[in-house]
C-alpha cells in the first residue's frame, strides 16, 4: 500500500478518535441525547494505479522506471477499491444514523431502530451502537438496549448509559411483582457503579419487600392477584378481588381497553404501607406497577374504597396501553375521571389558574410525588380538568387513542395532534381559554 492508501487510514483514525471524545464531553456535559459519528470524506482515488493506459485487461505491461508489473498492480487496485467501499459503507452508516436521529427526534422510534440497525450492519462505531441503545430503550425494549450496550462496553459513555438500562429493567421487573428479576437488574447496575447509594437503599428495599410478601396470603383469580398480610385481612383480600372485576368491566366497557396482563393488588397495615412504599402522607394508595393500599379494617365494600379501587386500577390500564408513556397529568386525569370525580364547583381555583400565566401541560407531565400536599391537590384538579376538556370536546376515544399512540412509540405532541388534529400547544390554550372565559 503506498503513502497515499496510509494517510487517507491514518486520518479516518483521527477522526474517529475525535469523535469519541466529542461523544464523552457532551455525555458528561448532558449534551444531546443523540450523537453524529465523524466519518472522512471520500478521498480521491487515483486514476492510473501504475498500469500503462494502453494495456490491454489480462496483458502484461511494459516494464517501467517504476519497475510496476501487472500482478503488484493489481493487488493494489484491490486494495484501494476494498479501502473505497469501506468509506463508502462508512459514509451510508452516517447518513442512516442521521436519519435515524431525526426520527428519534419526532417520536418514530421503530423507524429510527430500523435504521440504526441497518447503520451497524455496515459499521461497528461505538456511536452508532450507543444511540441505536438509546432508541431500544425509548421505545420500551430495554433487554435489546442492554445486549447492545454490552457489545460497546469499552466505549466512551457506554458503562453510564448501560448502568442507567439495567436500573429500569430493575425497575421494570419490580413494577410487574418479579421482585427476584429486580433485584438480578439493580445488581448489574450496582456492579457498575459500586459507589450509588441510591441504588443500594433501592436493593434494601426490594429484599425488605420480598421478605414481607412471602409471609402474605393470596387470592387469586384470572385477572387479578389480591395479596393481603395476614389472615384476618382475608376478607379485605375478598372485597378488593370484587371491586377489582367491578373495575375491569366498567373502564373496559367505556374506555375499549381490556388489559391482557393480570393486575397485582397489595394489601398492607397503615404503618407497613407507609414503611414500604415511603409515599408521602396525603397518597391514601400508590400504583408503582402494582396496586398497594392500606387495607387495615376494610370488611365491606364502600364507596371511598371503590373509588379508590377504580383510580389506581386505571393506572394499571392507562400503563399497559401506553407502554408506561403517558404524561402524569393525563394518567391522573384519566383515573380521576374514572373514579368518579368532577371539576364542578372548582370554577374559581381553575380560572385563577389559567389567568395566572402559568398554566402548562408540560408542567404537569413528571412525577407529583414530591409536591406538598397544596401542590398536590392543584396538580390532580389541573389534571382531571385537562382531561374532561378532551373527553368534552373530542370524546372519551380520543383518550384512547392518545395512549395507544404514546405506546406505538409516539411522542406526546404527536400522538395528540393524531389523536384530535389539534397541536399540543393548541390543546394547551383551548383547554386554557375555556377556563379563563369559564
Amino acid at each position: 500500500m503506498n503513502d497515499k492508501g496510509g494517510a487517507v487510514i491514518l486520518l479516518a483514525a483521527i477522526l474517529l478518535a475525535i469523535s469519541a471524545l466529542a461523544f464523552l464531553f457532551y455525555s458528561l456535559k448532558g449534551g444531546p441525547t443523540y450523537v453524529k459519528p465523524a466519518y472522512p470524506e471520500r478521498a480521491a482515488v487515483p486514476e492510473n494505479h501504475g498500469i500503462a493506459e494502453d494495456a490491454e485487461p489480462g496483458s502484461q505491461a511494459v516494464d517501467g522506471d517504476d519497475g510496476v508489473y501487472p500482478d503488484e498492480s493489481a493487488a493494489y487496485s484491490s486494495d484501494a477499491a476494498r479501502e473505497e467501499g469501506e468509506r463508502g459503507d462508512q459514509r451510508r452508516a452516517a447518513a442512516l444514523n442521521e436519519m435515524a436521529v431525526k426520527e428519534a427526534r419526532s417520536g418514530r422510534l421503530d423507524e429510527a431502530v430500523a435504521l440504526l440497525r441497518e447503520a451497524r450492519a455496515l459499521s461497528s462505531d461505538p456511536v452508532i451502537l450507543i444511540n441505536l441503545a438509546r432508541v431500544q430503550a425509548g421505545a420500551g425494549e430495554l433487554e435489546d438496549a442492554a445486549e447492545t450496550l454490552e457489545a460497546a462496553s469499552g466505549a466512551p459513555g457506554a458503562a453510564v448509559e448501560l448502568k442507567r438500562i439495567y436500573h429500569r429493567l430493575g425497575r421494570e421487573r419490580y413494577s410487574r411483582g418479579d421482585l427476584p428479576g429486580a433485584t438480578e437488574f439493580l445488581e448489574k447496575a450496582l456492579d457498575l457503579d459500586p459507589s450509588d447509594k441510591g441504588l443500594k437503599s433501592e436493593l434494601a428495599r426490594v429484599a425488605g419487600e420480598k421478605e414481607a410478601e412471602d409471609m402474605m396470603g393470596t387470592r387469586e383469580g384470572s385477572r387479578f392477584l389480591v395479596r393481603f398480610e395476614g389472615g384476618e385481612n382475608a376478607v379485605a383480600g375478598y372485597v378488593i378481588g370484587i371491586l377489582l372485576e367491578e373495575a375491569y368491566i366498567k373502564v373496559g366497557s367505556e374506555l375499549g381497553i381490556w388489559p391482557e396482563e393480570r393486575v397485582d393488588a397489595l394489601l398492607y397495615s397503615k404503618d407497613a404501607f407507609r414503611d414500604i412504599t415511603r409515599s408521602p402522607s396525603w397518597a391514601g394508595a400508590i400504583y408503582d406497577g402494582r396496586i398497594k393500599l392500606p387495607a387495615g379494617g376494610i370488611t365491606e365494600k364502600t364507596a371511598l374504597l371503590e373509588r379508590v379501587i377504580y383510580h389506581e386500577y386505571v393506572h394499571a390500564v392507562v400503563k399497559e396501553a401506553s407502554n408506561g408513556r403517558a404524561p402524569v397529568w393525563l394518567n391522573e386525569g384519566i383515573a380521576q375521571y374514572f373514579e368518579g370525580r368532577s371539576t364542578s364547583g372548582y370554577e374559581e381555583a381553575l380560572r385563577k389558574a389559567a389567568n395566572s400565566g402559568r398554566l402548562s401541560l408540560r408542567s404537569l407531565e413528571g412525577s407529583f410525588m414530591g409536591l406538598r400536599s397544596d401542590q398536590a391537590e392543584l396538580a390532580y384538579l389541573l389534571s382531571l380538568s385537562a382531561t374532561e376538556y378532551i373527553i368534552r370536546e373530542f370524546g372519551i376515544f380520543s383518550v384512547r387513542n392518545m395512549l395507544e399512540n404514546l405506546g406505538r412509540g409516539m411522542a406526546i405532541d404527536e400522538a395528540v395532534h393524531s389523536a384530535i388534529s389539534l397541536s399540543y400547544k393548541d390543546l394547551e390554550k383551548a383547554w386554557r381559554d375555556s377556563l379563563a372565559g369559564g
